[in-house]
């Protein structure tokens, strides 16, 4: 073999291994864009626990063995989790958008400023992601997989739902009562104690005066579907006090079980509430706790109503 043959193979091998390695930067580029960004489609069944974890703080979510769901050992909200697994197994839009670790900082996405989202199974991880900075457009935020240095343009509900508080996953219902459930009402303000007896389909006083019928059921409306607005912080917690209530509010049913009772605290902003049961202390509005529990005046008929 001649030196010219020597060298044409020589060039021919390179060209080879060339290609070679081109194909195989790409083929893995290729992989990796095609799929895009997708996470499996789990079923709230299928995972023990949600981790969001920024820094050193974490919300957790959990589920029980009855398949309830806590944040943080709080009662968790059974529509939120309805919403983060409808997010996880919705079609989304991604984009490919960088390929290096060294915009993982500035898109918010290393282990000091990302978001990392952990699915956890029997212990383990089964699918865990890093969602950084929020991106161009309403609903969209930079991702990557935590094994990944490959960025994507995410733009689906889940970009929104990896920022919410604790207090936003918390389930928020204080009451579900219907009004026509209830059969007597006792309000006590203070000094200020009255009842209320429905006969029929009136509503009087304990005493036996009539009341604005139409006014005590826009009072007991409040109480159906009641959802609190927040929950008090650790310091606002040493100033809430129901020993005694500013004001208390029980329903009764037609057989005199009682089907809820709410006791009130007064701030300047709003109202503390908690069960007369005791458990989780609710945030309420101003406007809400006085129609919640107003004064006896307001639900006397009219003048021009008559008897």
């Amino acid at each position: 073999m001649n030196p010219k043959q020597l060298k044409r193979i020589a060039i021919a091998l390179v060209v080879v291994l060339f290609f070679w390695g081109m194909s195989e930067i790409l083929g893995g580029r290729h992989d990796d864009t095609e799929i895009g960004f997708v996470l499996p489609a789990l079923q709230a069944s299928e995972v023990d626990s949600v981790i969001f974890a920024t820094g050193t703080a974490a919300t957790v979510l959990a589920r029980a063995v009855d398949n309830t769901w806590t944040v943080n050992g709080y009662e968790m909200n059974p529509d939120a989790v309805t919403e983060l697994f409808q997010a996880v197994s919705d079609s989304v839009e991604v984009e490919l958008v960088a390929t290096s670790a060294v915009v993982h900082e500035r898109m918010g996405l290393d282990s000091a400023s990302g978001i990392r989202v952990d699915f956890i199974r029997d212990g383990q991880s089964v699918a865990a992601v890093i969602f950084g900075n929020t991106g161009r457009g309403y609903g969209s935020r930079y991702v990557r997989r935590a094994t990944s240095d490959f960025v994507f343009l995410y733009k689906g509900a889940l970009a929104n739902l990896v920022a919410r508080s604790v207090d936003t996953w918390r389930d928020k219902r204080i009451l579900d009562i219907s009004p026509d459930s209830i059969a007597r009402v006792a309000v006590e303000r203070g000094g200020e104690d009255y009842s209320l007896v429905r006969e029929g389909g009136e509503w009087r006083f304990g005493t036996g005066a009539p009341a604005d019928s139409g006014a005590v059921h826009r009072m007991l409306e409040r109480y159906q579907a009641l959802y609190a607005t927040g929950f008090p912080s650790d310091a606002q917690l040493d100033s809430v006090d129901f020993n005694p209530p500013d004001r208390q509010v029980t329903l009764f049913s037609s057989l005199g079980d009682t089907l809820g009772s709410v006791m009130f605290d007064s701030t300047n902003a709003g109202y503390w509430v908690q069960r007369a049961s005791g458990g989780y202390i609710y945030k309420i509005a101003k406007w809400s706790g006085d129609q919640m529990s107003p004064a006896d005046s307001t639900l006397r008929p009219s003048a021009g109503d008559g008897d």
